[in-house]
């Protein structure tokens, strides 16, 4: 099974593994700190030691020389011998261990000398003094000290395992005191949580918690952004769902009618009657449940849909025309493209633009050619604009619409009166729709030169 992490275990270990490491940089400074004062401390020791033996040799009851009892203090030491050296620049060692080396003459004026040297692989560390010879006065003593670092470096550990008890003493208070900060600072998303629980199931609103850390409202604004879109999506069903009732509820309606009527009346002519109102009130259930379908594409989020992609429209549109000129030839229209063949570019869903032309061509078709057996005319127009962008149009040669209903083509199920053909009402509301998710503008205008409708989708150029 596997366990989901733990936001307060993440936090404690994003702030004790950095812990740890002061720790360790503690520890490794404190070593340093420690060695130079040791250093200090037994520098110092090593002068003194220096000096005395500088004023022993020197004495007036001195001769140059150290008795054994001062030979016996200065060497020894508990865990090793100290060694130390008299020379005389003019006459060399006057006493003590010859082996230790013989600072650089050049270093007389500059004070007491601090030597670092290895003794049979041992190292240790010298302190020498310069003081003038009593007994010769032409003369200049080198007196000179020398230990290991041994205890140098005993003292520095010493201080570091002083140290390093209380310094995690202190991280363990300190990672307590983190873990009380980070309960008691996650309780602010108690609200939060709570105001998400008591809601009922159909409550999509925005999240009310104004009182969320600043750090948890980019999540708050998310959980709106998703629960806009749930809102969008259902309220898309539930549309969908009432248009299709109101869409398919009376032709049904007429095919129970008509199918009680057969069975009423069993003779073939009242039969085949029935059947002919059938096979339209069946057409137009088609018709409508396809223009459905074909609403709900164009309404659906962005997300649900392909990417749109850069195409050529000229090349879509011309194609598309000429899918559809035999059926218009079919029933006596002239159906024309006046455009380029390609190179109008925009970004769009090819699918979608497909849709809207087709539902330009098929209302042009439907009302356009009204009186007009055999001379309808139908143009389906392509160009460029000033800004770089383009415009679509279609013009038919029909009787037009009333002008004070043009403002409301676009609108969902609104027919014109009077027009003789039946329809959806759905038509120019899928092209407005498609038009507005590509970003284009809807423009309906009776046409007087040529007489007719004229439907323009302006698209916007592509951004650079």
């Amino acid at each position: 099974m596997i366990r989901n992490p733990s936001l307060r275990r993440r936090l404690l270990l994003f702030v004790a593994v950095p812990l740890l490491a002061v720790l360790v940089c503690g520890g490794i400074i404190n070593y340093v700190i420690g060695l130079h004062y040791a250093n200090k401390v037994y520098d110092r020791w090593l002068l003194d030691s220096a000096e005395a033996i500088g004023d022993l040799v020197n004495s007036d009851a001195g001769r140059n020389e150290l008795s054994d009892q001062a030979r016996i203090l200065l060497q020894f030491s508990v865990k090793e011998r100290n060694k130390f050296a008299v020379r005389s620049m003019r006459y060399g060692v006057l006493a003590g261990n010859q082996d230790l080396p013989q600072p650089s003459p050049k270093s007389r004026n500059a004070g007491p000398v601090f030597t670092n040297f290895l003794d049979h692989g041992l190292p240790m560390r010298m302190a020498s003094v310069f003081i003038a010879n009593k007994a010769d006065p032409g003369d200049v003593l080198v007196i000179s000290t020398a230990e290991t670092v041994n205890k140098r470096r005993a003292l520095a550990r010493e201080l570091l395992i002083s140290t390093v008890p209380i310094e995690l003493l202190l991280i363990v208070v300190a990672m307590a005191l983190v873990w009380l900060g980070i309960n008691h600072g996650l309780r602010a998303l108690d609200p939060l949580a709570h105001e998400i629980r008591m809601r009922e199931a159909g409550d999509l609103s925005p999240l009310r918690t104004i009182d969320a850390p600043l750090e948890v409202q980019p999540l708050v604004a998310t959980i709106d952004a998703l629960l806009g879109r749930l809102d969008r999506m259902l309220r898309q069903q539930q549309r969908f769902i009432a248009d299709a009732a109101h869409q398919l509820r009376t032709p049904l309606a007429g095919l129970r009618l008509q199918a009680e009527r057969a069975l009423a009346d069993p003779r073939p002519e009242t039969v085949r009657e029935a059947l002919v109102h059938v096979e339209r009130l069946s057409a137009g259930t088609a018709r409508a449940a396809g223009q459905l379908l074909a609403m709900a594409r164009a309404q659906a989020p962005d997300e649900s849909l392909g990417a749109a992609v850069p195409l050529d429209l000229a090349e879509l549109v011309r194609n598309e025309v000429a899918a559809r000129v035999p059926d218009a030839i079919a029933k006596g229209i002239d159906l024309g493209y006046h455009g380029p063949e390609r190179g109008m570019k925009v970004i769009g869903d090819p699918v979608l633009l497909r849709e809207l032309l087709g539902n330009l061509v098929d209302n042009a078709t439907r009302y356009g050619s009204r009186g007009h057996r055999g001379d309808a005319v139908i143009t389906v127009a392509l160009q460029p604009t000033e800004e770089s962008g383009c415009v679509l149009s279609v013009q038919d040669n029909g009787p037009g619409v009333a002008p004070e209903l043009v403002p409301r083509l676009g609108e969902r199920f609104f027919r014109a009166m009077g027009n003789g053909h039946e329809g959806t009402g759905l038509g120019l509301a899928i092209v407005r729709e498609i038009a507005e998710r590509h970003g284009a503008e809807l423009f309906i205008t009776n046409h007087i030169d040529p007489h007719g409708l004229h439907v323009e989708i302006r698209f916007p150029p592509i951004a650079a």
